[in-house]
């Protein structure tokens, strides 16, 4: 069995829930996982990898082929060309296959990311002439392969986009966009964090677009799932979303306000949800009232759990733990250019 490395990249701060789904659905190794940083490398049967694209947790998926230490200097470019060449790129790229190179740099360096693209593209383009006589074509726009180059700090990254140009979280069924839409990896996350079970009733009581139930229906086979939102516009939209990702029988969608929930529905055993706050509210105390009234009605109707991801984590907190309840998880993520918090809370 030949096992290869491949590289999971995700939103930072659910690394260990990418490592979880590698595990159960590619029976993964995990090689190097950072907490936080976004990046999880893991041992795969090669025979596997086309399972890759299973993953729900990820953004992307890169096949690794070389690895190695690399210095912040000028001169160090030389480095990136001596690595990219050597990294058997010509199995993947030939005269006959268009490629680009796309590069990132973190950290400090006295080279840009332009740069290193620059300079892994030669080195592509001469490992190819040396194996087969020709260069391959360059296609920036539409490339056949991906080259991946990645200086992280001290270390440099060698590896074969497996999706392509598109980002995975991008879920086809996004016809309609909220405009504080949750990504669809963070939301797959919280409701693993809730520790749902199939056929438990699962609500999102401010579900915007429906990234939350949705996920949900394609995750759950037999689970109720309720989408509410007060916004008439947002549940059309959401109905939309769960329309083309074929899942629209399975929601039930209700126009309603989720600081009066016992209202419309009496009972339901997880609540998964990514409420509005900062700028979406305008004010904080008015972010802190909905989430006061919300949550004092949540706890007489949920049973299990409930799982928040919210700048607001603070006041989530002491209101759930005035009315009982205990916070079991807290972990703050990447999301956009915020850092909000998951929050996850059971009875007693």
């Amino acid at each position: 069995m030949t096992r290869r490395t491949v590289i999971l990249t995700t939103n930072p701060g659910i690394e260990d829930i990418v490592v979880w789904e590698a595990e159960a659905k590619l029976s993964a190794e995990a090689i190097e996982v950072r907490s936080g940083h976004g990046r999880v490398l893991v041992s795969v049967d090669e025979k596997k990898i086309y399972l890759v694209e299973q993953l729900r947790s990820i953004h992307r998926a890169k096949l690794l082929l070389a690895r190695n230490g690399i210095c912040g200097s000028q001169d160090c470019l030389r480095k990136v060309y001596e690595v990219v060449a050597a990294s058997g790129v010509e199995k993947y790229v030939t005269p006959y296959t268009s490629f680009a190179v796309r590069a990132e740099r973190v950290g400090e360096h006295d080279f840009s990311s332009l740069d290193v693209a620059r300079v892994a593209g030669d080195a592509v383009i001469d490992a190819v002439r040396r194996a087969y006589g020709e260069r391959p074509p360059v296609d920036l726009d539409y490339p056949a392969v991906v080259v991946s180059v990645d200086v992280i700090h001290d270390e440099i990254y060698v590896s074969i986009e497996l999706g392509g140009e598109m980002s995975w979280h991008r879920r086809g069924y996004r016809i309609y966009d909220h405009p504080a839409a949750l990504k669809p990896t963070l939301a797959y996350a919280m409701i693993l964090m809730s520790d749902v079970v199939d056929g438990d009733t699962l609500m999102d009581p401010m579900c915007g677009g429906g990234t939350v139930a949705i996920e949900a229906a394609m995750l759950l086979e037999h689970s109720r799932i309720i989408c509410m939102d007060r916004s008439r516009r947002h549940i059309a939209g959401a109905r939309l979303n769960a329309k083309a990702a074929l899942v629209e029988n399975r929601i039930r969608f209700i126009v309603g306000d989720a600081t009066r929930l016992s209202s419309y529905v009496e009972d339901v055993d997880v609540v998964v949800s990514n409420p509005p706050y900062g700028i979406r509210m305008g004010s904080p105390r008015e972010v802190r009232r909905v989430y006061r009234e919300f949550l004092r009605e949540a706890v007489n109707v949920v049973k299990k759990s409930i799982v928040l991801i919210t700048t607001e984590h603070k006041t989530v907190r002491r209101v759930l733990e005035e009315h009982g309840w205990r916070i079991t998880h807290a972990r703050k993520v990447a999301h956009g250019n915020l850092y909000p918090y998951i929050v996850v809370a059971k009875p007693g």
